[in-house]
């Protein structure tokens, strides 16, 4: 590593270009002080990498239930997320004895989707995966789970709900088709896609022989008639908009549709009879005890909705969450209780209306570390780590700290950046920024300030921000849009002022995924991609220059012909842009003369990232650093030769397969993602002088020698007349003809390399 002195030196201008990204669903934050999270750091002596551990732990349970098993006990069932390493937990909760009775890992999937429902025939739990596509089965008093069957290749399962005959009925995604279960014999049944173009079936409601679902990314609506096989759509309620149908609830003859409102309507009639405003998603069953009452959330307070009336009540409890699912069971003999569980640790709320009493507990389960999506570097050189669907919070690592200190409350930031000696970021799915002061302590709700900027105008994710040298006093902000919509954004935010402008399809129907600064220009690339759950409708991405003064695009270039994704941009010492084009290929561009100098396949079958955002390039001293293609590497840009330093391709014996991300510290030390998880620093050499290269020349023959402060063998290559780059042995000599011209360079052990210089004999 460079030495690491101990007054903050300020970060080399090319760490201040790292850009930070990613893709997930809402978080609740809650305030308070930042606590270092538990991690032994590991590296052996001279090894340069240092696995800094877990940057965030958390502990999300997307889906769960309270259901009462035969035997008359009151359970809560809980899928506990778990990431790319760990797959998820199961875990069930005895609530009379408050005592877990089942915690195991599932054999396959890491989340699930809020895809769980407990049968009304016998109270089985069935659930499915979401990141893989398995659906399980957990029947009260066994000692696991049963996996049951698999969905399709690359079909995930983002819905699930139990028929009055026990069968389970599942949403897809990306297909948005409609799947039923044989439990005994594990056959699913495609029932086909619910609606053209949606990809996304988020909700189900079986009644009888119609099966409700409701779609992302439209807020669709549509009925699916069992006996013909058909859906057909229904027509949301004048004045409706919205993205998602996040849950579909009937009661009697009402359903309730909960969206970015909750709408309810008549089964019976056809009719929309209600909309209910400011509420949680997600109503009660039906009181055992009072026929017209169900129950909600609204305002924060939970709320007797009257299924006859329309009539809304308060109850007085006010839970600090918003329901993942309701339910009604006996927890003590004193009568029914109303439960209500919560995605974040699996909180858990019951009351009893008729006496008043109440519980709450938080189940005993492991949790797991938290995927990193985004790494940044701050003005004083710390390193920033954003994690996917988090709460707790992000990560934020001082090299002469002593660990990673979380910090509580900023959910999932897909972006890093400075301005004016602050840490600028940005949080999805609200598309908003936030503004914190790194020299003060951090204070979720004053450092950063609470509520952010929410930049609107259809922006979900801002996933890159640069503080601008062309308008004073902005950043600027390049963004994805939201779910099922093309034209990402370049947002202009005044951090100070709390202004902003917002600048949609810079690149008509592409979404800008990164940029660079560069003369007063910013130079950035696209992705063909558009929100979630929407296909692209153009064909290769471009690389593009917008000005921030005029608000223009100056010109826009296709470099890789088909290319879905370019991003990871970096400026080198001569100008020229070096971007990733589909997180497999590193390309130059000519910014001057608007065109491709070369390409160099890092790897040709790597998958495709959809928008690029694990893909970064970094220039230091002159070197080309990268991390795509999960490994680290280093470019030589003189002769394109690529040597993984961490991860595939390696040659490590650490086993180390995933990488992604990159930032550098004050000190000069390179940062990765490393398994998904870890937090994982790359030393580099102290050495930062390039070699110097003496030709002896005698006639037509050339010897060539190097020298260098710190290597004592610097390697030599060269070419004749724009041949292939060789390595020069330092014996024979090399034969240049008349009119032939010889170039040469030296290269270090630290990746220090000379200019090329050239010799002409005659």
């Amino acid at each position: 590593m460079r030495s690491r002195p101990s007054a903050t030196i300020a970060l080399a201008a090319s760490a201040a270009m790292l850009l930070g990204a990613a893709i997930g669903v809402p978080a609740s934050a809650t305030i308070h002080p930042p606590s270092a999270v538990g991690i032994e750091a590991t590296g052996s002596t001279g090894d340069p990498v240092t696995d800094l551990g877990e940057a965030v732990r958390k502990t999300q349970v997307l889906a769960s239930a309270t259901g009462t098993a035969p035997d008359g006990v009151p359970y809560g069932y809980y899928v506990v997320s778990g990431n790319q390493n760990t797959t998820a937990e199961f875990a069930v909760v005895d609530l009379r004895t408050e005592e877990t009775v089942l915690r195991t890992r599932l054999p396959y999937g890491a989340s699930s989707q809020r895809a769980l429902d407990v049968s009304p025939v016998d109270g089985t739990v069935y659930f499915g995966t979401s990141d893989v596509g398995h659906v399980y089965r957990y029947v009260p008093g066994a000692d696991d789970v049963e996996h049951l069957a698999e969905l399709p290749t690359g079909v995930r399962a983002w819905g699930l709900a139990v028929d009055e005959d026990g069968v389970p009925w599942i949403g897809g995604y990306p297909t948005g088709a409609l799947y039923s279960l044989d439990a005994d014999s594990g056959e699913l049944t495609n029932h086909g896609q619910a609606i053209e173009g949606e990809q996304y079936i988020n909700a189900i409601a079986p009644v009888g022989e119609t099966i409700y679902v409701g779609t992302n990314a439209n807020a669709k609506l549509a009925e699916f008639d069992r006996a013909t096989g058909t859906f057909t759509e229904i027509a949301m309620p004048a004045g409706h908009s919205g993205t998602n149908v996040t849950a579909l609830d009937v009661r009697g003859d009402l359903m309730f549709v909960s969206t970015t409102n909750m709408y309810v309507r008549n089964l019976a009639t056809g009719e929309w009879v209600d909309r209910i405003t400011g509420v949680s998603a997600r109503v009660s069953p039906v009181s055992p005890t009072d026929p017209d009452a169900v129950y909600l959330r609204q305002g924060r307070e939970v709320k007797r909705y009257d299924l006859s009336t329309g009539e809304i009540t308060g109850t007085g409890n006010f839970p600090n969450a918003t329901p993942e699912s309701w339910g009604w069971m006996d927890v003590d003999g004193t009568g029914p209780y109303l439960t209500l569980t919560y995605w974040r640790d699996g909180r858990t709320y019951g009351w009893n209306l008729a006496t008043g009493a109440g519980f709450y507990l938080v189940p005993d389960v492991e949790g797991a570390g938290a995927p990193l999506i985004s790494l940044g570097t701050g003005p004083l050189g710390n390193i920033y780590a954003g994690a996917f669907l988090s709460p707790p919070g992000s990560g934020m690592y001082d090299p002469d700290g002593e660990g990673i200190t979380l910090l509580n409350g900023t959910s999932q930031v897909e972006g890093w950046g400075t301005f004016d000696g602050n840490v600028v970021f940005g949080r999805y799915p609200q598309g908003s920024v936030y503004l914190y002061d790194p020299e003060q302590p951090w204070s979720y709700g004053s450092n950063p300030d609470t509520p952010p900027l929410e930049l609107g105008n259809g922006v979900s994710r801002p996933q890159s921000l640069i503080e601008l040298t062309a308008v004073p006093d902005t950043v600027a902000v390049a963004s994805v849009p939201k779910p099922g919509e093309h034209g990402g954004a370049i947002t202009l935010w005044q951090p100070y002022e709390g202004t902003h402008t917002v600048y949609r399809n810079v690149v008509q129907d592409q979404t800008p995924v990164g940029f660079v600064q560069h003369e007063g220009l910013l130079f950035g690339g696209t992705s063909i991609e558009g929100g979630y759950g929407i296909d692209p409708i153009t064909d290769e991405a471009v690389l593009f220059a917008w000005d921030p003064v005029s608000t223009e695009t100056m010109w826009t270039a296709a470099p890789i012909p088909g290319a879905e994704t370019l991003a990871g941009f970096a400026i080198d010492d001569d100008g020229h842009l070096w971007g990733v084009a589909d997180s497999r290929t590193v390309f130059e561009f000519d910014l001057e003369s608007q065109t491709l100098l070369r390409t160099v396949t890092i790897d040709g079958d790597a998958p495709i990232d959809r928008f690029g955002d694990n893909d970064r390039l970094l220039v230091d001293h002159g070197r080309l650093f990268g991390s795509v293609a999960d490994r680290l590497f280093v470019l030589d840009q003189v002769t394109s030769e690529v040597t993984s330093l961490y991860g595939t391709d390696s040659g490590r014996s650490d086993g180390v397969t995933q990488v992604h991300e990159l930032a550098q510290d004050r000190y000069g030390d390179l940062y990765v993602i490393s398994e998904g998880t870890r937090l994982a620093r790359y030393d580099l050499p102290e050495d930062v002088t390039a070699p110097e290269v003496t030709v002896d020349a005698r006639g037509a023959a050339v010897w060539l020698s190097a020298t260098d402060d710190q290597d004592d063998a610097p390697s030599i290559d060269y070419r004749v007349d724009g041949g292939d780059w060789q390595s020069y042995d330092g014996e024979d000599p090399i034969v240049v003809y008349p009119g032939a011209e010889l170039e040469y360079r030296a290269i270090d052990a630290a990746w220090n390399s000379s200019e090329v210089a050239r010799h002409t004999f005659g």
